[in-house]
C-alpha cells in the first residue's frame, strides 16, 4: 500500500500543506548514504552479555571501527528469536542498560538524517530509544506516556489530536519497523516519524526551532543514562541525508514483513548468564543498588590493616550512578575474617546535602592508605561543593572555586574516623582547575613515606597523573610533577614501589589509545625525606578501555595488576602478574567475564590475594585461593 496521505491520516489541511511543502516533497529528498548500520548478525557477545555492536558502514576501514558501539552501560543482553528457519540474536535492553560510542569516535551529524530501527517495546516501557552521547543538541527519540516523542516538540508525535496514529506508535510486544526523519531548513527542523504496523505505513510530523546535531550515539537510554527503555532491538541504521518517500515506504514494509512472525526461543535455548565459574575464586556481593536506600554504589578501595582487618571504601551514590556533582558520600565496611563476613555500612565522609547551591555537596572517588608504622588509616576523597568536580571545577583554592582534596583518618583500625582534613592548599596550584586523588589505594614505602596516587587538571584543563607524598605520617603533604607533562593526557592512577625503591605509576590514558600508560619515578638519594626526584621513563602496554585499574606489590616483590581485559570494553576483569618491575606481564587470571569496571587489590593477612570490583551494578569482593594468582 502506498504511503498514506496526511489528509487521510490527520484530516488537517494546514498540517498537510506544511508537510507537503517542507517534508514530503520528492524533489527535496536527497540520496542518503549509510552512516552507521547495526544489524542483528553483527553483534559481539559472550554468553548472554552483549560486548559490542559492529557497524556495517564501509566508507573506510576507520569508519567501520570507530562507529561501532563498543561501550556499554549496565547489562545489555543477547536474546534469541526464530525468524522462519533461522535463529537470530537481538539486543535486550532492560531500562538500565545501553550501548554507545563517543562523539570523537562515532562522529557528528548536524544536518539531514534518517534513522531506521526494528524493535519491540516491553510492556509499559518508557524511556529513550536513542540519543546523542553528549548533551549538545536534542536528538532524542523516546516513548513517553505511551506515545513516541521525537526531538523536543510538545505534545509528542502520536498525540491525542491524532488518535488513529497513536494506536500503533507505542504498541507493546509487537515487532515494528520505525523511521525517524530529521530535516533541517535554516533554524527549523521538521521531524517525521513513520511506523510500519499491520499492513500500513503511518506517519506523523512536528517542527522545532531547535537545531538537532547528533553527536555520538547512545542506544537504549539518554545521554545522562537516566531514562532507559525496556525493549528488544534487532536492527538500527543511521543514514546521512533523506530517503525518498517511496523508498522509505518500501523499506519499512519489508522490515515489518521480515520480523512480524519472529518467535522467541524457549528459556532453555537462550544464552546463559555469565558469571564466576572458577572454583579457586570465592566471591561475595558487598553492595548493590537499593542497599541502605542508595540507588548505586561505585569506586571501590580496599586495604588490609596490620591487625588483618579488611577495609572496603566506596561511593554511596544515593540518586543514581552519575558522578559528582551529586549527593554522594564515602562509605566503609569492615571484615575481620578475610572477607567471609562484613560489618554494616558506615558513612565516613559526608557533607550537608541541604546546603544551598551545593548541588548535593558530594564527596567521593575514595582512595585508602594504611600507615603500618603508626597503625593509622587515611581515606582521601574529592569534595565538590556545587559544580566543582571533573567538569565544573575552576582555578582557585576555596571550596566555592575548585574541588577540594580532603582526608579522613582512623587510629582504631577503621572503627571511627576524624572530621574532614582539607589539604587542598598544601598541594594544589591556584591556576590549576582541579587536584584530587587517584581512586583505589595508596601505599607506604619501605622507608615510611605515605603516598597517594593523584591527578590534576592544569590551567589549560588538561589532566595529568602524579602522586602526593608525606614524610611525617600524614601531617603535611607535597605533590610530584606530572608523570607525562605533554601527551597523552592521563588521569586516574595507581602506584607501587619497585625493588630498587623507585615508584611505578599506572595511568588511565585519556587519549583513548586502548592501552595503559606507565611511568617510573626515581628519588634523589641525597634527599631521602623529600619529594626530590624525577620521572625517568614512560611507556604504554597492556590493553585498557580507558578505565581505572589497580596496581599492587606483593610481599615477594612481584607486581599484580587488575583491569578489564579489553582495549575497548569494560569487561572481563583479569589479574596479571609481573616479575620484572612491570616491563612484561603474564596472560593473567580471569576473575569475572562479565561487564566489569573499577577494581582495587589487596594482600590479606595470610598472603592470599583479594580484589573489590564493580560488576553490573554491584561492588563484589573476590578472594583467590592460596597461590591461585600464579
Amino acid at each position: 500500500m502506498a504511503l498514506l496521505s496526511l489528509s487521510r491520516q490527520l484530516g488537517l489541511l494546514a498540517v498537510m500543506s506544511c508537510f507537503v511543502s517542507v517534508a514530503n516533497s520528492e524533489d527535496a529528498r536527497t540520496q542518503a548514504s549509510e552512516f552507521a548500520a547495526y544489524r542483528h548478525d553483527s553483534l559481539r557477545t559472550a554468553d548472554a552479555a552483549v560486548l559490542s555492536w559492529s557497524t556495517e558502514s564501509k566508507k573506510t576501514a576507520g569508519d567501520f571501527v570507530k562507529r561501532s558501539l563498543t561501550r556499554s552501560v549496565g547489562r545489555p543482553r543477547a536474546f534469541r528469536v526464530a525468524v522462519g528457519d533461522k535463529i537470530r540474536t537481538v539486543v535486550r535492553f532492560d531500562g538500565q542498560s545501553a550501548l554507545w560510542q563517543t562523539s570523537n569516535e562515532w562522529g557528528s551529524l548536524a544536518e539531514k538524517r534518517t534513522v531506521l530501527a526494528v524493535l519491540r517495546l516491553h510492556q509499559n516501557a518508557e524511556g529513550f530509544l536513542f540519543d546523542g552521547s553528549t548533551n549538545s543538541g536534542l536528538t532524542r527519540v523516546q516513548v513517553r506516556d505511551g506515545k513516541w516523542q521525537v526531538g523536543v516538540q510538545a505534545p509528542p508525535i502520536g498525540n491525542a489530536a491524532n488518535p488513529d496514529i497513536a494506536t500503533h506508535h507505542a504498541k507493546y510486544g509487537e515487532w515494528q519497523a520505525h523511521a525517524f526523519v530529521f530535516e533541517k531548513s535554516g533554524t527549523q527542523t521538521t521531524i517525521r516519524h513513520l511506523v510500519a504496523a499491520s499492513d500500513l505505513v503511518e506517519t506523523s510530523n512536528a517542527t522545532s526551532d531547535v537545531a538537532h546535531p547528533l553527536s555520538g550515539f547512545i542506544l537504549g537510554t539518554n545521554a545522562a543514562t537516566k531514562m532507559g527503555l525496556r525493549c528488544d532491538v534487532a536492527d538500527v541504521t543511521v543514514f546521512e541525508g533523506l530517503i525518498a518517500d517511496t523508498d522509505l515506504d518500501q523499506r519499512l514494509k519489508s522490515l515489518r514483513a521480515e520480523w512480524q512472525n519472529a518467535q522467541d526461543l524457549p528459556a532453555e535455548k537462550q544464552p546463559t548468564e555469565p558469571g564466576i565459574y572458577d572454583p579457586q575464586v570465592f566471591s561475595k556481593v558487598l553492595r548493590k543498588g537499593g542497599d541502605d536506600g542508595s540507588k548505586a554504589y561505585r569506586i571501590p578501595g580496599l586495604a588490609t590493616t596490620p591487625k588483618g582487618t579488611l577495609l572496603a571504601v566506596f561511593d554511596i551514590r544515593y540518586n543514581g550512578g552519575g558522578d559528582l556533582p551529586a549527593n554522594i558520600d564515602v562509605g566503609l565496611m569492615r571484615s575481620l575474617d578475610s572477607g567471609e563476613t562484613w560489618s554494616s555500612m558506615q558513612k565516613i565522609l559526608d557533607f550537608d546535602q541541604n546546603e544551598a547551591g551545593s548541588r548535593g555537596n558530594g564527596v567521593g572517588d575514595p582512595a585508602i592508605l594504611v600507615d603500618r608504622e603508626k597503625g593509622s588509616v587515611f581515606v582521601a576523597a574529592l569534595w565538590s561543593k556545587g559544580n566543582r568536580a571533573w567538569h565544573g571545577s575552576g582555578p582557585g583554592l576555596a571550596p566555592d572555586e575548585t574541588g577540594q582534596f580532603v582526608l579522613t583518618k582512623s587510629t582504631d583500625d577503621g572503627v571511627t574516623w576524624s572530621p574532614p582534613i582539607n589539604i587542598t592548599k598544601q598541594i594544589k596550584r591556584p591556576e590549576w582547575r582541579l587536584c584530587f586523588q587517584g581512586p583505589g589505594a595508596g601505599i607506604q614505602t619501605r622507608n615510611g613515606k605515605l603516598i597517594f596516587p593523584a591527578q590534576f587538571k592544569d590551567a589549560a584543563n588538561v589532566p595529568h597523573s602524579c602522586f602526593i607524598v608525606s614524610c611525617d605520617h600524614g601531617e603535611t603533604w607535597t605533590i610530584s610533577p606530572a608523570a607525562l607533562p605533554d601527551r597523552p593526557p592521563t588521569s586516574e592512577a595507581q602506584i607501587a614501589e619497585l625493588d630498587d625503591g623507585s615508584l611505578l605509576l599506572s595511568m588511565r590514558d585519556e587519549s583513548r589509545s586502548g592501552k595503559r600508560a606507565w611511568a617510573r619515578w626515581e628519588w634523589n638519594e641525597k634527599e631521602p625525606n623529600s619529594i626530590v626526584g624525577k620521572w625517568t621513563r614512560t611507556w604504554s602496554t597492556l590493553p585498557d578501555p580507558t578505565c581505572m585499574a589497580s596496581l599492587l606489590r606483593t610481599p615477594s616483590g612481584a607486581l599484580l595488576f587488575s583491569n578489564p581485559q579489553s582495549s575497548t570494553q569494560r569487561i572481563a576483569l583479569t589479574i596479571r602478574k609481573s616479575h620484572d618491575g612491570g616491563q612484561t606481564w603474564n596472560a593473567g587470571r580471569l576473575i569475572d567475564p562479565r561487564g566489569c569496571m573499577y577494581s582495587c587489590l589487596t594482600i590479606l593477612a595470610d598472603g592470599r590475594v583479594a580484589v573489590l570490583y564493580e560488576v553490573e551494578g554491584t561492588l563484589t569482593f573476590a578472594r583467590l585461593a592460596r597461590n591461585a594468582d600464579r
